[in-house]
């Protein structure tokens, strides 16, 4: 049976270890490293709940919910000091729950498995996917299909997840390491420019063969990394 998955960004001071076994016992946990990590993962991953316990400025945890909140719609909890001020703030800017110290770790437990419970409810219920849509490319992730102005796009599964990553944030520049670690899921190491090259000039070969101008859509930085450019219709 395949286990719930928990992100979570934390300070060691917010998040007990009794409140991690607890957690443990229900799902599988990915610890994230630092905001950034925790972006770049739900771009591209798939989690049934996200944890926030940092010892943060108020300002900087407020962004990172909302910021969460436009990339994906997995419930989010988040843990605060002793009588926050900010609490009604997080929940306005997309946090399903927020706790205040004192709280245990029964607490924290029962919470996620409540907004699991309804994440995984809500999902199974959903009749039609509601895919990425860019311009005349569409996305479909529980599919893992692309087309482009309704035409199927063969894409192989790297090529999916290169090409979902970019669609997910739109604009945003990845750099060769970042799109290394995120589709191949493996550190970066080797001669990966010319690597992850090849597999765009694969993936824009195929987009071409559906439409001359869909190849466009990938817009290489030199020396950067990849970013989606979506042309607008005349």
């Amino acid at each position: 049976m395949k286990r719930n998955r928990i992100i979570v960004i934390a300070d060691e001071s917010k998040l007990t270890g009794e409140s991690l076994v607890l957690l443990e016992q229900q799902t599988e946990i990915y610890q994230a490293k630092g905001i950034q990590d925790i972006l770049s993962h739900l771009t591209v991953c798939s989690y049934h709940l996200i944890l926030i316990a940092l010892q943060q400025e108020p300002e900087i945890i407020c962004q990172l919910v909302e910021t969460i909140r436009k990339l994906v719609i997995t419930p989010v909890i988040v843990l605060l000091s002793e009588q926050a001020e900010i609490r009604s703030k997080i929940i306005y800017l997309g946090a399903d729950v927020v706790l205040t110290e004192p709280y245990t770790a029964e607490e924290v437990s029962l919470q996620a498995y409540a907004l699991i419970r309804r994440y995984t409810e809500w999902k199974s219920e959903r009749r039609e996917e509601i895919p990425i849509m860019l311009g005349k490319l569409e996305i479909f992730s529980l599919q893992r299909t692309v087309e482009w102005n309704h035409k199927i796009v063969p894409v192989v599964k790297r090529e999916f997840d290169f090409l979902h990553l970019l669609a997910s944030t739109p604009g945003r520049v990845y750099t060769y390491g970042q799109i290394y670690q995120l589709v191949w899921q493996e550190y970066p190491h080797g001669d990966i420019t010319n690597i992850i090259y090849c597999m765009v000039h694969r993936l824009k070969q195929k987009l071409k063969k559906v439409d001359a101008n869909a190849e466009h859509i990938i817009s290489s930085v030199k020396e950067v990394g990849y970013c989606l450019k979506v042309y607008k219709e005349s």
